[in-house]
């Protein structure tokens, strides 16, 4: 899954040209590659538990109804306008470049592929919220997120999840199973 996102004018030699997200089966991980107009290129390994928690903070971001968000209790007036930002979301990823392959750069930032450890979104006032993913090898990968970035990234997320079989977008089982225990009084096991 690749996706070409246009030039940004702030920093022309750090900016993001295409990302593309895969699952590396052998690794059971996803291989984020970012390509910069530097024709550079990062490379992020991503664990099953980051991409759970990088899904979850997206979503966040993304302000797009769900099918779950629209209930009967939802007035009108409300369901027609979270129609609409859905119809905007759904429009805006029909102008996104899927199709086009990924286009390797000749180097490589910090010769190879790094490990995150974590990710964290921070939000600006009055600018675009910025994704950091410190990584293992003490170099912390930042992105700052246009709307356009993020539905592309929760598009590959969802593919790529998919192909690896993992499920990124129910609620925790441990949680579930915490609050199954409290309304019944059964005791469960949790792992």
């Amino acid at each position: 899954m690749t996706a070409q996102v246009p030039p940004t004018t702030n920093k022309p030699e750090a900016a993001i040209q295409q990302i593309n997200l895969s699952y590396n089966a052998e690794q059971d991980r996803l291989l984020l590659r970012v390509g910069l107009a530097d024709n550079s290129e990062l490379l992020v390994w991503l664990t099953y538990r980051l991409t759970k928690q990088l899904w979850q903070l997206l979503n966040s971001e993304t302000n797009i109804p769900t099918a779950t968000s629209i209930n009967a209790e939802t007035l009108p007036e409300k369901a027609v306008e979270q129609f609409k930002q859905e119809m905007q979301a759904v429009e805006t990823l029909q102008k996104m470049d899927f199709a086009t392959d990924y286009q390797p750069r000749k180097e490589i930032v910090h010769n190879g592929v790094m490990l995150a450890i974590s990710v964290v979104l921070v939000s600006n006032e009055n600018k675009s919220p910025t994704l950091e993913m410190p990584c293992l090898e003490g170099v912390s990968v930042r992105m700052n997120l246009t709307q356009e970035l993020i539905l592309a990234l929760c598009n590959m997320l969802q593919l790529a999840s998919k192909e690896a079989a993992w499920d990124i977008g129910a609620p925790s089982q441990t949680q579930a199973e915490i609050q199954l225990a409290g309304v019944s009084g059964v005791k469960k096991v949790l792992h």
